[in-house]
């Protein structure tokens, strides 16, 4: 066999080798994933399964086969499982959202009108006899937030008094001493265990989205009339969806496409309905600015 044979063969082995290589390191994609930070996994697979699987039988000509659902404890995962392209999709709310743009370089493509809304703020509220009237008079009292994880009823209305000057402490309800210059902070778990903590007095103030305010199931309509709202924050996006960096641009764009268009199908409502949404739009202009102006500095710092 000559030389130039031999050369020749070598370089066609080699060709071959290499796109066996690329092909191992680059399949083609089948499964797309949807992710969100959550304690409760059986719930969050009930409401947010239907939406993911809907959106894999739509996407059949771009090869994907299934959609599956990815539930994670904490947003350090989160940020990780983005990184590594465990996690294509992520529906979470502004604060979060900000959080994953800045440690795991996600994308926002679209906003989400949740129990029928796009936008939503907060409100700070106090029981009609407390002598609470504004802001500066929750200094030395406790006001109870949600959980460390909600944007309206914790970081935006947090946030928000922070700006208007007020120093906000973490203190223990077991021994609820706060400085007569603090505010002080304790977590209640749920938004009926925040209106109940106002109502029984175990709280001077609490904070509810502007659409739990009216949940009679978050505050009932016997509880809502001892109170009343003393502040109301600026509105921000409800929620997000996310994707994660190093998708296709092409494979995105359809994803879009299929969620924009999903609550003008049958299936596609029926499948929105579990998580409470009623349809994806695109995200409004100056969306994501407000969202960095509020939180950008904090997101970066939480990471």
């Amino acid at each position: 066999m000559s030389r130039a044979i031999v050369t020749g063969f070598i370089l066609l082995l080699n060709f071959i080798l290499a796109g066996i290589a690329y092909n191992q390191e680059a399949p083609q994609k089948n499964v797309i994933t949807m992710g969100r930070v959550t304690e409760k996994v059986f719930k969050l697979q009930k409401d947010i399964e239907p939406i993911i699987t809907y959106l894999a039988s739509r996407l059949r000509d771009v090869g994907i086969e299934r959609g599956e659902v990815v539930p994670v404890s904490n947003n350090k995962t989160i940020i990780r499982y983005l990184r590594e392209g465990k996690i294509d999709i992520v529906l979470e709310t502004p604060f979060s959202a900000q959080t994953y743009r800045a440690g795991a370089n996600v994308t926002p493509i679209l906003l989400v009108w949740r129990k029928g809304e796009g936008e939503y703020n907060s409100f700070i509220f106090a029981r009609k006899d407390s002598g609470i009237n504004r802001l500066e008079d929750l200094k030395g009292r406790i006001i109870a937030f949600e959980d460390e994880g909600s944007t309206s009823a914790y970081f935006l209305p947090k946030f928000s008094m922070e700006a208007k000057g007020l120093n906000l402490t973490k203190i223990s309800y077991a021994d609820p001493c706060v400085p007569k210059d603090v505010v002080g902070y304790v977590f209640a778990g749920s938004e009926l265990n925040i209106s109940s903590w106002v109502f029984f007095k175990k709280a001077g103030a609490g904070v509810l989205s502007c659409s739990d305010w009216f949940d009679q199931r978050d505050n009932p309509r016997a509880y809502r009339k001892e109170f009343k709202i003393i502040y109301k924050t600026q509105k921000l996006p409800r929620m997000l969806v996310m994707v994660r960096a190093g998708l296709d641009e092409r494979f995105v764009a359809r994803v879009k496409e299929e969620l924009l268009n999903m609550d003008k199908s049958k299936e596609g409502k029926e499948a929105l309905n579990e998580f409470d949404i009623k349809k994806f739009v695109a995200l409004p202009k100056g969306a994501l600015r407000r969202i960095e102006h509020l939180y950008g500095e904090k997101a970066r710092i939480l990471d």
